[in-house]
């Protein structure tokens, strides 16, 4: 099913992201921060995609690992994704090159100092999240905005752990970073005028249509995919394949089944990262390591819903 078939299809979605740029106590006096400089921390599948729209739109983009390993893997999943892009027509060959220039990888953690604005991409978990936002507090300039990309986490709970509240709010993008257009802004209570209206007024210049969120579970994409995701693993609990409850729901018009999502996504977003603790079956994939495309390890096999996608194009 698509927009085309339902009558003001259209229209409505173009009045709700209007309406969507309409931010209660934000207007055209509220000032904006300049944003010169990103620093991302994490170069996994999140970051690296985080990463890309901001050098795709001209802005310089420090990006910090933990190990070598994992930074070089980063960048090189970047320049290939961007290489893909090439193929695909969509970019020349000297714009990938200008991209890969406007990035500095690094080690050092210190080196989101000089950043505009610092986007956290590590794993769901609270405790280094509050550790990160603490480093970060003494580590980013005075005027920096400090964003998290957390899917599920409490805001609040990460700004307590600084001494700029107003400074922190969640930037949360969708798998693939680099070009689903969804861009959750999550406003904190003590969330800043000035630094929603700069992270809002950025999200189009980066390709995004941004809409912001309270502070709640899953936030606004993640609190509608739930029951639809907790009913798959019901179904699949009852001994139906994961592949054809995927085909089931592309039938219907969404461009993604659950299982292939989170084949894509990573399975391990919001996992416990308890591999003693096995409760369901996506507790024992990620046990196993089975985390999806990001680790090479397949949290399904997506090869059916895929062709019978193909299929119906």
């Amino acid at each position: 099913m698509t927009s085309d078939a339902l009558p003001g299809a259209k229209e409505h979605i173009a009045t709700a992201r209007a309406k969507s740029a309409q931010v209660d106590g934000i207007g055209p006096d509220t000032s904006r921060k300049p944003i010169g400089q990103v620093g991302v921390l994490g170069a996994g599948t999140m970051g690296g995609g985080i990463a890309m729209n901001f050098l795709t739109a001209g802005i310089p983009v420090t990006i910090v690992e933990a190990e070598q390993a994992n930074l070089d893997k980063g960048v090189a999943t970047i320049r290939r994704n961007y290489e893909n892009s090439v193929k695909r027509g969509k970019m020349t060959a000297e714009e990938v090159e200008a991209a890969m220039a406007r990035l500095t990888p690094s080690l050092e953690f210190e080196d989101l100092g000089d950043a505009d604005l610092v986007i956290e991409a590590v794993y769901e978990n609270m405790d280094l999240k509050k550790e990160i936002f603490a480093r970060l507090d003494h580590v980013a300039k005075p005027s920096a905005i400090l964003a998290s990309n957390t899917s599920y986490l409490n805001i609040d709970e990460m700004a307590a752990e600084t001494a700029r509240p107003e400074a922190v709010l969640g930037m949360h993008f969708f798998s693939p970073a680099n070009i689903m257009k969804l861009l959750e802004v999550v406003r904190g209570a003590k969330t800043g005028a000035s630094e929603l209206a700069t992270v809002m007024d950025l999200a189009p210049k980066i390709g995004k249509v941004a809409v912001v969120s309270g502070v709640c579970t899953g936030f606004i994409g993640n609190r509608m995919l739930s029951p639809r995701q907790q009913q798959a693993q019901a179904l699949l609990m009852e001994g139906a394949a994961y592949n054809e409850i995927d085909d089931v729901l592309l039938e219907f018009g969404f461009p993604m089944g659950p299982f292939q999502m989170g084949d894509l996504a990573g399975l391990d977003i919001g996992w416990h990262r308890d591999p003693a603790r096995v409760e369901t079956i996506r507790d024992a994939l990620c046990a196993a390591g089975r985390w999806g495309q990001k680790t090479g390890r397949a949290g399904t096999i997506t090869t059916r819903t895929a062709s019978a996608r193909r299929r119906r194009m």
